[in-house]
């Protein structure tokens, strides 16, 4: 299954047209998208057909900002809202199966304080998912008992002249391991993308 992981960073018309078009090029056949907006599916939907389940990100905020599921063929759902806790504002993720009766995964970004992202990260993990992938704002070593970091070295987000390992893709032990790349941004984004081709 190939799969692009990718913080959006609330794309215009313009910028969702380019994603599209990235979509279609590289034939991916699941988006795992977070900081997007409610109408970006149903967007992406009409460019290239396909379905979509969107659930905000921060609901006790009533913020537009959440994460996107698009899949190429078949249905994205059911789709399960889980709470991750956060402060100031309580973090939601997004949990779903990559495949019918399939391994589970989960679609998320995380906070960006060292000790609120790590105890995120445990709620995530207290599910077991097979499937960990988002922005988890963890440019540190991540270790994780039971998960494997696929994550290549180069970093997703730069900052200056440093690259932050800020996106991770985190599989379980008990899936094969899959190939993940770092493709450019390429103005669509101020997150390079993680381009994932996972056995399932």
């Amino acid at each position: 299954m190939r799969i692009l992981c990718w913080n959006l960073k609330r794309p215009d018309g313009c910028r969702l047209r380019g994603i599209a078009e990235r979509l279609r090029d590289l034939g991916v056949e699941l988006l795992m998208a977070q900081e997007t907006r409610p109408g970006d599916g149903p967007a992406l939907g009409r460019l290239l057909g396909g379905t979509s389940a969107f659930t905000a990100a921060f609901p006790l905020r009533q913020s537009a900002e959440g994460h996107l599921l698009w899949r190429r063929h078949g249905p994205v759902g059911p789709v399960q809202p889980l709470s991750i806790g956060g402060w100031p504002w309580p973090r939601v993720a997004q949990l779903f199966r990559l495949v019918p009766d399939g391994p589970v995964a989960a679609n998320l970004q995380l906070s960006h304080g060292p000790l609120a992202r790590r105890r995120e990260l445990g709620v995530v993990a207290g599910h077991r998912p097979a499937l960990i992938a988002g922005d988890l704002n963890w440019p540190e070593a991540l270790r994780l008992p039971g998960w494997h970091d696929a994550t290549p070295i180069g970093g997703s987000f730069r900052l200056g002249p440093l690259r932050l390992r800020l996106d991770r893709v985190l599989v379980a032990d008990t899936l094969p391991q899959p190939s993940v790349r770092i493709l450019p941004h390429d103005g669509l984004s101020d997150h390079d993308a993680l381009l994932i081709d996972l056995p399932v």
